[in-house]
């Protein structure tokens, strides 16, 4: 039996809304890269992550989603509306919009092929206009092997990747940028009173 790999892109993969005005809306392209025509679902979800990359995902109604199905032909790109229609937040909060490839009709697929269904989530963050930005960094111990911890202690959303982090560590005070810690940290943004901490022992014999 052959099976029918039905691809398709998502772009971008990260947006970042306020939670009211202009920028509570942003928008998804889905581009249909295979031969065949492809049915989908865009669904949301609120993202509670505390801890490196642990997510619990929940339904949510605070996005609102159009086209929410739609069939896509083969080399067509179709635009996603994505509107955050929740209450005003005090500190940024997170979600993802899934999309999910839908089986195609019977009547639409070769006997004896096998349908291999895609799904692709993208990050939304959700912000309010008043967030700031405030995190700490440290170095501490986890099996007697030295962690660095990174935690947002602000309002809005850290992208690791647009600051430096100093610690001290035996008397002494280690500075690193993304380009080095970019190797060891498993994601690249922070939400509110979440941190991550990794293992930085090869940075610290450099």
């Amino acid at each position: 039996m052959p099976a029918q790999a039905l691809a398709f892109e998502l772009f971008p993969m990260v947006q970042f809304l306020s939670d009211s005005g202009k920028e509570a809306t942003v928008f998804f392209k889905v581009t249909n890269t295979s031969l065949a025509p492809l049915p989908i679902e865009v669904t949301g979800v609120k993202r509670h992550v505390e801890f490196n990359n642990e997510e619990e995902l929940v339904d949510t109604d605070e996005l609102m989603i159009f086209p929410p199905q739609v069939l896509i032909q083969p080399g067509k790109s179709q635009t996603v509306k994505v509107q955050y229609t929740g209450a005003p937040k005090s500190v940024a909060e997170s979600y993802r919009l899934i999309v999910s490839q839908l089986p195609l009709k019977a009547s639409d697929v070769e006997q004896d092929t096998i349908q291999m269904l895609f799904r692709i989530g993208a990050l939304i963050f959700v912000s309010p206009q008043s967030a700031q930005e405030q995190y700490t960094s440290k170095i501490i111990l986890s099996n007697k092997k030295p962690n660095l911890q990174i935690r947002n202690t602000g309002s809005s959303v850290i992208e690791l990747n647009k600051h430096n982090y100093s610690v001290s560590w035996q008397g002494e005070t280690k500075r690193w940028n993304w380009e080095q810690l970019e190797p060891v940290l498993p994601m690249q943004y922070l939400i509110p009173n979440q941190q991550v901490q990794v293992s930085v022992e090869s940075l610290l014999v450099n």
